[in-house]
């Protein structure tokens, strides 16, 4: 899915031509960090590439929504990213013929990429640097896919954890760590524990049965399952993971709107804002978003929603 910028006719089938070279030269390196891309949105006669205001709200809106802030907070952060000191500086200055350059607009990728500030307290979706900082020369990074992004930007992973060969993978659903005789999984929801298991047994010296090894290879499925809960919140609306002022969530599903809500599995009422934090898996049973309603219609004579 690709971020929703709107593209302004060019007046020419010259200058589509052009904006059709500008997007094959340039989105390699303005991929958001989740392996979507997007380009400016129109370009002036004198060939000069334009960045939108609308172009830039729908960045701070991906923004947002996977870092789990205020659509404000974002757009601030997105401003200082292009070299200016707020939002409102930016604004006056785009009214003024500023544009970002393409170093600039690089900024902006680092907004999603490993090694980001937190932002109130959230982290992007990965943190290579406090990883490197822990562990030190007890991690090696041997290879990476793809290889243009860095290692826990990685669709997957390899490397050595004191000696012992791993491999880190995952998608929108789940995230493993996994070694010869040994796996460690964790699922989508935010409040999921980790699970250990043993796939071969054997093999006598198993590493995952260290509690300090067991500890670092966790810390480093957890940095990778940020990213994935990042993937998930940039993807659904906004009210989906941010409750209003009342409490009140949308369903990423549904659609329906409520502050509270009812688990098909273990036929508990759940607050809104408690569903929005666990990306809409119930905090009791572990159930996922298909499982929640805004009415428990399997009480009796009530539709579901």
């Amino acid at each position: 899915m690709h971020l929703a910028l709107t593209h302004r006719p060019v007046c020419s089938p010259r200058e589509a031509a052009a904006v059709r070279f500008f997007q094959m030269r340039l989105t390699p390196f303005l991929s958001d960090g989740f392996g979507r891309q997007w380009a400016p949105g129109w370009i002036r006669c004198n060939k000069e590439w334009i960045m939108t205001l609308d172009d830039i709200k729908a960045v701070a809106k991906r923004l947002a929504r996977a870092r789990r802030i205020q659509h404000i907070v974002a757009l601030e952060h997105v401003a200082v990213a292009l070299g200016q000191t707020h939002w409102r500086g930016l604004t006056e200055a785009h009214k003024q013929g500023w544009r970002p350059s393409a170093e600039q607009l690089k900024g902006l990728k680092c907004l999603f990429m490993a090694g980001a500030p937190p932002i109130n307290g959230v982290m992007a979706s990965s943190d290579i640097e406090s990883v490197y900082g822990v562990m030190g020369d007890s991690l090696t990074f041997t290879r990476w896919v793809p290889e243009d992004v860095s290692p826990l930007d990685a669709e997957q992973l390899y490397g050595t954890l004191n000696g012992e060969a791993f491999c880190l993978l995952g998608d929108e659903f789940e995230v493993a760590i996994a070694g010869r005789g040994w796996e460690i999984t964790v699922d989508q929801a935010p409040w999921a524990t980790p699970v250990v298991r043993v796939t071969d047994r054997r093999i006598k010296a198993m590493p995952v049965t260290n509690e300090a090894f067991r500890a670092r290879a966790i810390q480093i499925l957890e940095i990778r399952a940020r990213r994935m809960h990042a993937e998930v919140a940039a993807d659904w609306p906004r009210r989906s993971t941010m409750p209003d002022y009342k409490g009140r969530v949308k369903h990423p599903l549904s659609g329906g709107v409520a502050a509270h809500w009812y688990c098909l599995h273990c036929d508990n009422r759940q607050e809104g804002r408690s569903l929005a934090l666990n990306l809409w898996h119930c905090p009791d049973c572990r159930a996922s978003p298909i499982d929640i309603y805004i009415k428990p219609f399997w009480r009796g004579d009530i539709p579901p929603a």
